[in-house]
This record gives structure tokens, C-alpha cells and sequence, in this order.
């Protein structure tokens, strides 16, 4: 049976890091951030550590394969952590980088790094230009392994999360039918969708370079001190996808406010990446529209309005672009 209770969960891990690592706990701070997974900074007497424990309602631990896309993904983020990538280091025991405790709950361990949170929209010029830097740096270094045929970087047969009309037009209608009692803004907001998908041409349903990504490079998992990125964390939904999603979702989380894009630092995200990695005219726009049908069904649906601070932000990011999509070519289009 699963232990659920805090004080025991930490006990644990404080066993298994004296057994496995010779490290005494000192102290546990909860980190209450995110949905139902248990975080801790833990204080050990050779530093500080980062533990994350995954909870049996969240994640399919169960799913041998669903558990093994994580440990791919953690294998991912030590791989760019050995390349000098601004990440923190998965402790690795026997091969692995995610561990199990006596009370069958699966958990990862890793350092600790500096800096702090930026909230979304606000990420400034020079943090956006670091960040650039190191998205392309994290592709380049997983390309560079996908090539040499590193064990982790050896692609699946597809990538993930590639556009369907067809399930666009059936997850909307499913919002709609469920709207009927919603909100104004709500149904305005699944409206616009629905004028924006009907306007896509077979062109925008045309999948994007194939390639590793993070997929979830957004403000809440980058850290920064001063006006550089100290880190980028939660590689759990890194997979074999499309490496534009992370420039789309990056610049939509870091750049877009109430009043709009903020053009100077979106073009500081893309000239830092453009120091690494080639980025032609155009590119940017194409995958903020493809993170756009790819999110927006997920974020504006009925219960939006209701829901808690993270999913809000979502779903208001995925409205102001549609309200901005006409001008989307012209405002960030020659960037």
C-alpha cells in the first residue's frame, strides 16, 4: 500500500539518502507549486537537493512504459546537464534517474540551483536573450545525440503532439455542446477558435522539424538571477516532438501581456538562439500559431474561468493570441 502521508514520504526519502548517497537530511521544505506531485528543497549536510515524488493520481506510474518516457526524459536533462547546460543534475543510482522508495512511490532527486521565477509576460530582454541561448543549446546538444545514437536521444518511430484538423473540429465541438451555460466570454472565446480553425489552410497542418523538446518552457519552470537564466527545470514532458513548440510556448509564457507582445524581447529570445542554431525569417510566428492549435483546445473550454491560477493563464495566453492572430505575420513576422 501506498504511504501517503507527508511526514512519511520524507522519512523515507531521509533513509534512502543516508543508504544510498551517505547524505544526512537536515531539513525539508515543501515546495506547494504544481498539481498533486510532492516537492521538497531538502538540506543535506554534502548540500542542497531538489526532491520530487510522483503521485499515483497524476502520473500512470504503474504504466511501465508511461514511467519509462519519464526516465527517458530525466536522461534527457542529464545529458544537457553534463553539456553545461543551465539545468539541475538527476542523481543517478544503478543507471537511473528515478528511484523508488520501500512505500512503492516512484521519486527523482536532483541539485539545486539558483535564481527565481519571472511571472509570465514579464521575462525581460536580457533574460529572454539567455533564454534563446539556452533552448538552442538544449537542441543542439540532444541533436547532436540523436545523431551519434546515444541511447536516450534515439528517436520513437513518431513524434508527438502533431496537428489534427479532425480533432480540433471534434474537441471544439465538445466545448461548445458543454458551454451552453458558460459565460459570454467563454463562448466568444470558443467562437474566435472556431473562425481561426476554419481559416487554417492545409499548410499550417504541415508538421515542423521532428526533434527532442521540452515541451513545457514555460515561466514557471526557468530560473533567473539578475538578467541571466540560471536554469531551466521540469524535463518530465520532454519528448521526441517538435523543438519549435519550446520557441512558441517560451515566447507566448515570457513575452505576451494584457497590452500584447512585447516585440523588443521577443526578438532578444530569437537573436539568442539564433547565436546557436539557425532560425529562418518567419519561423517564430509559424510556431507560436502550431503551439496555438496545439494548446487552445486544451485551455479554452467551459471551465476555464473556474479553474486555478495556471490553467487561467493558459487559456488567457491562448485568447489574447486569437485576438491577435491577423496581425501575428505583420507584428512578429520579420522577426
Amino acid at each position: 500500500m501506498l504511504l501517503t502521508t507527508e511526514d512519511q514520504i520524507v522519512n523515507e526519502i531521509a533513509d534512502w539518502l543516508k543508504k544510498h548517497f551517505s547524505a544526512e537530511m537536515l531539513s525539508a521544505e515543501r515546495v506547494r507549486r504544481g498539481l498533486m506531485n510532492e516537492k521538497w528543497i531538502v538540506e543535506t549536510n554534502k548540500g542542497g537537493l531538489f526532491v520530487k515524488s510522483y503521485h499515483p493520481e497524476r502520473f500512470k506510474m504503474h504504466d511501465l512504459e508511461f514511467r519509462g518516457k519519464i526516465e527517458n526524459a530525466l536522461q534527457l536533462q542529464l545529458l544537457f546537464y553534463q553539456s553545461g547546460g543551465p539545468c539541475p543534475e538527476p542523481l543517478m543510482l544503478e543507471g537511473r534517474c528515478m528511484h523508488i522508495l520501500p512505500c512503492g512511490r516512484y521519486m527523482t532527486v536532483m541539485t539545486c540551483c539558483p535564481g527565481a521565477m519571472v511571472p509570465a509576460g514579464m521575462i525581460g530582454e536580457h533574460m529572454m536573450h539567455s533564454l534563446g541561448r539556452a533552448a538552442a543549446d538544449m537542441h543542439a546538444v540532444w541533436d547532436s545525440a540523436t545523431t551519434l545514437g546515444f541511447g536516450a536521444a534515439v528517436p520513437p518511430e513518431e513524434p508527438v503532439w502533431r496537428l489534427s484538423r479532425e480533432e480540433m473540429e471534434r474537441t471544439w465541438e465538445v466545448n461548445w455542446d458543454a458551454a451552453r451555460d458558460s459565460s459570454e466570454r467563454v463562448r466568444n472565446a470558443l467562437q474566435l477558435q472556431k473562425a481561426i480553425v476554419e481559416s487554417l489552410g492545409d499548410d499550417d497542418f504541415t508538421p515542423l522539424t521532428a526533434g527532442w523538446a521540452h515541451l513545457d518552457l514555460w515561466a514557471d519552470n526557468l530560473l533567473f538571477e539578475g538578467n541571466a537564466l540560471t536554469a531551466i527545470v521540469d524535463f518530465d514532458r520532454a519528448r521526441y516532438s517538435f523543438p519549435a513548440l519550446d520557441l512558441g510556448r517560451a515566447v507566448l509564457s515570457g513575452t505576451l501581456s494584457e497590452h500584447g507582445f512585447r516585440k523588443d524581447a521577443v526578438a532578444a529570445f530569437t537573436e539568442g538562439y539564433r547565436s546557436v542554431r539557425l532560425l529562418p525569417p518567419g519561423s517564430l510566428v509559424k510556431a507560436i500559431k502550431y503551439v496555438w492549435c496545439i494548446e487552445s483546445p486544451w485551455w479554452i473550454k467551459p471551465s476555464f474561468e473556474s479553474s486555478s491560477a495556471v490553467p487561467v493563464r493558459f487559456a488567457e495566453e491562448m485568447i489574447r493570441t486569437a485576438e491577435r492572430w491577423e496581425q501575428l505575420d505583420a507584428l512578429l513576422g520579420d522577426i
